[in-house]
């Protein structure tokens, strides 16, 4: 099970890059636009209200803002349960975030320069230049402020990333080859116990969706641990039978072999 994040800035190249990349490596090459659809189609969501999510940050403390990452919450688990199944390249600019927790996640980014992107832009858009910069920058502004907003980080920070690659420079073709060779590092190499930190990380995505889909405990704040099966559970909550509610949930989520309970009741929880 290999993971390779592309995260790519508007009409960068990512795309060709993570097709070729897949191709190459026969990989599953996954698509934001995949993820909304199996998200919508798993848990019964409208697929515009999946798109919101990764276009546009909720205004703070309002209700939209629990919904925003309810919606976030079952993207990152249907992007685990196909990561289960297959070695993959994930192309979007947020991939390495939904797969913050996964080890060994090889988190690539795909930049080009104003003019490779404004050409790009004209070409498939038809639009004149001054068109396609206002376009262009318009989306960069609102994908900076999405990740500020809700991951509370710098977009442009190359700190987030293993490798960062600019079509400027470098072929598509060779883009890859380097991706290729950074992926055969022993950092990146996967292995039982990657392997079970996945497994771990995929069953807390799956405790957040039934959390979630039952009302009563939709916007709990807790936080949930996983090792090897092992849930830990932590943080106040407005009641007894809330708390017992969340524990029942976490027991049947599948994978869990025990669950530990260090929720506590606070003040500032009613139900």
């Amino acid at each position: 099970m290999t993971i390779i994040s592309i995260s790519r800035g508007t009409f960068g190249g990512g795309k060709a890059v993570a097709e070729s990349l897949a191709e190459k490596l026969n990989y599953l090459c996954v698509s934001r636009e995949d993820i909304i659809q199996d998200a919508a189609s798993a848990f019964h969501i409208k697929k515009s209200s999946l798109r919101s999510v990764i276009l546009t940050a909720p205004k703070p403390l309002s209700l939209g803002a629990v919904n925003h990452i309810a919606n976030i919450k079952f993207l990152q688990a249907a992007l685990l349960e196909k990561a289960k199944a297959h070695d993959l390249v994930y192309h979007g600019y947020g991939g390495h975030l939904l797969l913050g927790g996964v080890p060994n996640l090889l988190k690539v980014r795909v930049i080009a320069g104003m003019e490779y992107r404004i050409s790009i832009v004209m070409e498939k858009k038809n639009f004149n230049r001054k068109k396609a910069i206002n376009h262009i920058m318009g989306i960069d502004h609102q994908r900076a402020h999405w990740s500020k907003t809700v991951w509370g980080i710098d977009w442009n920070d190359s700190s987030q990333f293993d490798l960062v690659l600019n079509l400027d420079h470098i072929k598509i073709t060779s883009a890859v080859n380097l991706i290729i060779q950074t992926a055969a590092l022993p950092e990146f190499i996967c292995d039982a116990d990657t392997i079970s930190i996945f497994e771990d990380e995929h069953i807390v995505a799956k405790i957040w969706v039934a959390l979630i889909m039952n009302r009563p405990t939709r916007s709990v704040r807790i936080l949930i641990d996983c090792k090897k099966g092992c849930v830990t559970l932590s943080g106040d909550v407005g009641s007894i039978k809330l708390k017992d509610t969340i524990i029942n949930i976490a027991k049947e989520v599948p994978g869990v072999s025990q669950v530990i309970n260090h929720l506590s009741i606070g003040a500032g929880w009613q139900w």
